[in-house]
């Protein structure tokens, strides 16, 4: 288990031997601190967080509480839990203007190992972080990842985080939207959350009355995460302009965002979410963003999910990415689903041309192993996919485009339907459950991927995780394997 704490004292002893000394991002240190860089007092009442895992360098994260306009913080980097084998440090700037957050890229790193962190104010120190870098590039290493989405805090508590917490062997952990929810509670919610997000303060009061919960804080400690986004993080259904949400609205979520997230601002495009992350010869992530750039809907433009650069850069990415599986971290459903009540326009069904593109380039492509771990609609889910959803039937008269996985919703309230009626409109899905709540776990080797289904009362606090399906996938194959692990539902 790795050490929670150690004082300044025995940071200070371990920084005798130090490394190289790591390169502080332009985006962060501009005009917070004089050229001559100093840790100022402070409190770290937020935990810490690292994420953007590459295989050489992670982006750290913690937030320093203080009452001065301007301050900064040391991160020290280790080898070791102790903190005695230093390999980089750096004094990181911070101020209000960023609300405190504090930022790091550490590069030199070596490829698929384990790295301990602390932060240091001129007070006190954080708790002690663990990271690990992702594999080389054409790494025969076995990955194991998880995701999960959709964590509103009044409705029940994070069990899930707990059990994704005590993974030993995780090389990432995705969120894949909805990591906040903008509306304040119900008055009858489990948990207390009276904040109605509608600017930066309170999209910000928002992400700290989150971060407070213990389990997400030590899910966030111990495993790197990749994070993208959906419509919560700013308002529910934005993108939808009924009416329009303005503009220096969706801003102050978007920076909100950037600010509690353990991952750097582009220089040109300060919140762009889309990019690719490598892992060895097993698995290339992408990112998506499927809020941002939504365009066709009261606004008197073509309807488009992604727009353009990033709908042709996904193309491009996925027929050239020579990983043995493709992973799409993607914020709604793509499959074409019917939950009783007709087609989710919020969805990819809402914009099926650009799935039919997309989907179609895969096809013709030949590229094969796509897998779309999706969230947004609060179920466990597996679907297969094609570009024509209309002559697919039940997915086994020709080989699907990919596979789609809903890892189900960390707490958020799911469609509670029959799995025999979703798939009597929808043959192609392979599995349906939205009356429980939990995370995904993805094992990814050469000859196939295991996906498990993990689920965890929400109503209790520490109520245990079990497995609840478990998908077999073997490669080239497009296909699934199910073996349920909870009682049939009628």
């Amino acid at each position: 288990m790795t050490k929670l704490h150690m004082t300044r004292r025995e940071l200070v002893a371990s920084l005798v031997a130090t490394g190289a000394v790591a390169a502080v991002p332009p985006a962060w240190a501009k005009r917070l601190l004089p050229a001559k860089r100093r840790i100022g007092p402070g409190a770290f009442n937020d935990g810490v967080a690292s994420g953007e895992p590459s295989s050489t360098a992670v982006t750290f994260w913690s937030r320093l509480e203080t009452s001065r306009p301007r301050s900064g913080a040391r991160l020290v980097v280790a080898t070791d839990p102790g903190m005695r084998h230093v390999v980089a440090h750096t004094t990181v700037p911070t101020g209000r203007g960023v609300n405190g957050a504090l930022k790091a890229r550490v590069g030199g790193l070596k490829p698929h190992s384990e790295y301990y962190y602390v932060w240091e104010s001129g007070t006190g120190v954080s708790p002690i972080g663990r990271t690990r870098t992702a594999p080389p590039p054409g790494s025969a290493q076995p990955l194991l990842l998880a995701s999960s989405s959709c964590q509103s805090y009044g409705v029940g508590y994070y069990n899930a985080h707990a059990d994704a917490a005590a993974l030993a062997d995780l090389d990432v952990y995705m969120f894949l939207g909805d990591y906040i929810y903008e509306a304040r509670a119900r008055k009858d919610a489990l948990r207390d959350d009276e904040i109605q997000a509608v600017d930066l303060a309170t999209y910000r009061a928002k992400y700290a009355l989150y971060r407070s919960d213990p389990n997400l804080r030590e899910l966030h400690r111990l495993h790197p995460v990749l994070v993208i986004w959906d419509d919560h993080e700013v308002e529910n259904n934005y993108s939808d302009n009924n009416p329009p949400t303005p503009l220096a609205r969706r801003w102050d979520g978007y920076r909100a965002s950037f600010e509690w997230q353990p991952r750097m601002s582009p220089r040109n495009d300060r919140h762009r979410v889309y990019r690719q992350f490598s892992y060895g010869a097993y698995a290339d992530i992408f990112l998506t963003d499927e809020r941002q750039y939504r365009t066709g809907s009261n606004d008197g433009q073509p309807r488009h999910i992604l727009g353009e650069p990033q709908m042709t850069w996904l193309i491009n990415a996925l027929k050239s990415s020579k990983a043995t599986w493709k992973v799409v971290a993607n914020e709604v459903v793509i499959a074409s689903i019917n939950y009783g009540q007709g087609l989710n326009s919020d969805a990819w069904d809402g914009y099926q041309a650009d799935r039919a593109r997309l989907l179609g380039e895969i096809e013709r492509a030949g590229v094969d192993n796509v897998i779309f771990l999706s969230g947004d609609a609060h179920v466990f889910m597996c679907n297969l996919l094609a570009s024509d959803f209309s002559t697919f039937g039940d997915g086994t008269a020709r080989k699907p485009a990919g596979v789609e996985y809903l890892t189900g919703s960390v707490t958020s309230t799911g469609r509670d339907t029959p799995e025999a009626e979703i798939q009597a409109s929808s043959p192609w899905n392979r599995e349906y459950n939205g009356a429980v709540h939990g995370y995904g776990r993805i094992a990814l080797g050469p000859d196939q991927a295991v996906v498990d289904y993990m689920t965890a009362n929400i109503d209790v606090p520490g109520a245990p995780a079990a497995l609840l399906e478990r998908f077999t996938q073997p490669v080239g194959t497009n296909s699934v394997q199910r073996e349920s692990h909870a009682t049939a539902r009628v």
